[in-house]
């Protein structure tokens, strides 16, 4: 990270605010440190730890420069998961790559788990590798050629880890995520044929999957779920601003009838929503909802015309924001650094659409024409290698090709959806906390 960190600093151009702040999604990473560390009683610890995940985003964003590098970068990104995969697998079939992991599975009931400071439970493992499905389907299976055996085999992997964790809530956000991509840029007949398709072999063979008959009241992870929900509710409602970055602890109450007393045995939050409601309150639970939001946009409001290279990168960006969401009602990956590696991505896919616009209007197709980014980017349409609002446009590939997002700046409309898509959030974890448990 050091290094990228200077080699960012150092990049051709020279290294500014304008560059950092380029894009509304960069603002809501910016804004969400920022508030991260105002509610957080010691400033300088929090500073230390937000810096951390702005210079992933901002790294990621100002690194990927073409699309070439996007194809490197979301290839790595498919064959890590994919690693990860074949990691906790190798248990299974007999030799084992990281040493304790089979140890870790039995004491979860025999439930597969990576003995890893990520992967140290079955639901963690199982909402890391799912991405890799959704994703994959969308990267290499649609887009055709050589890379679809490479890419069948990755997905084959990890479904077959997915089973042997069986994780529910990541059956679920796999299902849903692969879902949205079947609908994703499709004719509205299609969309019609998916929904009822999904709606009924989907749900069907998704109930028939390992443990998911349990999935009920009578649960005990279930039940554990829901008193850490209510907690968290508790606690974001009594502080506004939340207790502050990583800092809220759930519990749950047990009678130890030997000592005569309860004993409030420590719980993990279970939701990545949960945790930053009850960390950062609401403001920062709206502004980690902006992250997916603004993703969401991005990726359905950039129109890459024909360009199935531009497409491929934006369906696959898509899968990634979507299963992230829908994972993050159901697992606490809060903090980790795949949000902002993913965040970055997406910034930089916008920067990469609008430079590519900006510089086919300067080849005469549309005419000269101005940017409106929030963070100060106003220039006219350069040649290639000239400074676009102190960005250098390099290695141009789609000439001639006219690709569009248009979504200059975080406005209110924008904050609006933010807190709708909250709302929603905070709808279902308080009809989930109380519907099946109450205390």
């Amino acid at each position: 990270m050091y290094i990228g960190i200077i080699a960012t600093v150092r990049r051709r151009g020279g290294f500014g605010v304008s560059k950092v702040l380029a894009t509304p999604i960069d603002y809501i990473v910016a804004i969400y440190c920022l508030w991260a560390i105002y509610v957080t009683p010691d400033h300088n610890a929090a500073a230390k730890e937000v810096f951390t995940y702005f210079a992933f985003h901002v790294v990621t964003a100002l690194a990927l420069t073409d699309w070439k590098r996007f194809e490197t970068y979301l290839n790595c990104w498919m064959i890590c998961l994919g690693t990860v995969a074949l990691l906790a697998v190798s248990g299974h079939w007999g030799f084992e790559l990281v040493k304790g992991s089979q140890e870790l599975t039995v004491a979860f009931h025999d439930r597969l788990t990576l003995n890893t400071w990520i992967f140290r439970n079955p639901n963690a493992l199982g909402h890391g590798v799912v991405a890799l499905i959704p994703a994959g389907v969308s990267w290499y299976i649609m887009s055709g050629g050589k890379s679809r055996f490479v890419g069948g085999l990755l997905i084959a992997l990890v479904v077959h880890c997915l089973m042997l964790t069986e994780s529910k809530g990541a059956y679920m956000a796999g299902a849903g995520a692969l879902t949205l991509v079947a609908l994703f840029k499709r004719p509205i007949f299609v969309q019609l044929i998916v929904l009822g398709l999904a709606s009924g072999v989907g749900l069907t063979a998704l109930k028939a999957l390992p443990r998911m008959n349990t999935l009920s009241k009578d649960d005990e992870g279930i039940q554990g779920r829901m008193i850490v929900w209510q907690q968290a509710m508790k606690s974001m409602e009594s502080t506004k601003t939340g207790e502050g970055l990583k800092a809220f602890e759930g519990f749950v109450p047990v009678r130890v009838a030997k000592l005569h007393r309860t004993v409030n045995i420590p719980i993990a939050t279970h939701g990545s929503y949960v945790r930053h409601g009850a960390d950062l309150g609401y403001v920062g639970l709206m502004l980690y909802c902006g992250i997916f939001y603004g993703g969401t946009r991005i990726a359905l409001q950039a129109d890459c015309g024909k360009k199935w290279a531009v497409l491929r990168v934006q369906r696959t960006l898509f899968a990634l924001v979507v299963t992230a969401a829908l994972s993050s009602f159901v697992v606490d990956r809060a903090y980790h650094m795949d949000i902002f590696l993913l965040s970055g991505l997406l910034s930089a896919f916008h920067r990469r659409i609008v430079l590519s616009n900006e510089k086919n209007h300067s080849d005469g197709i549309g005419g000269p024409t101005e940017m409106g980014f929030a963070g100060g980017m106003v220039a006219h349409a350069p040649e290639v290698g000239q400074v676009l609002g102190k960005v250098i446009v390099e290695d141009l590939t789609d000439d001639g090709l006219k690709l569009k997002l248009n979504w200059r700046r975080l406005g209110l409309l924008d904050l609006l959806v933010m807190y709708v898509f909250m709302e929603i959030v905070l709808y279902y974890w308080d009809l989930l906390s109380t519907d099946f448990i109450v205390f």
